[in-house]
């Protein structure tokens, strides 16, 4: 009797568990250096807005579609894929600026420790975020 209390209680807390983590929901995305999308997993990016500062850096503002993302995320990273030239691959860095939320995701793009100024900073990316 006390083995099938356990039991019960055992296979109600897994079955919890389980429910809880198939309701993670992990998107990505393409995004050009010109800040265009060029794939996704879903249509959770609605528009993209690219602010430049030459020699500095490039921040993308990704817009999110309420349709897809309800809450904000609970994690998102972003890795440069730009191989369009050695500095890039060798300098260029991607990185989400501030915390995630339902409406928007920032993500910083730029090229460090050129020798000289390092004029246009747009890299392409990958970004993934999970919920």
């Amino acid at each position: 009797m006390e083995l099938t209390r356990w039991s019960v209680a055992l296979v109600a807390g897994l079955t919890l568990q389980a429910g809880a983590m198939a309701k993670d929901v992990m998107h990505t995305a393409d995004v050009g250096a010109d800040g265009k999308v060029l794939r996704q997993s879903s249509e959770w990016i609605l528009e993209i807005e690219k602010t430049a500062l030459d020699n500095y850096y490039v921040q993308y503002k990704l817009v999110l579609n309420p349709r897809i993302i309800q809450r904000d995320p609970g994690f998102c990273s972003v890795s440069v894929i730009d191989a369009s030239s050695f500095d890039r691959q060798l300098h260029g860095q991607a990185k989400v600026i501030g915390k995630p939320v339902a409406e928007h995701v920032n993500v910083m793009t730029q090229l460090v420790d050129l020798t000289g100024p390092s004029g246009n900073n747009s890299l392409a990316f990958q970004v993934m975020c999970v919920r």
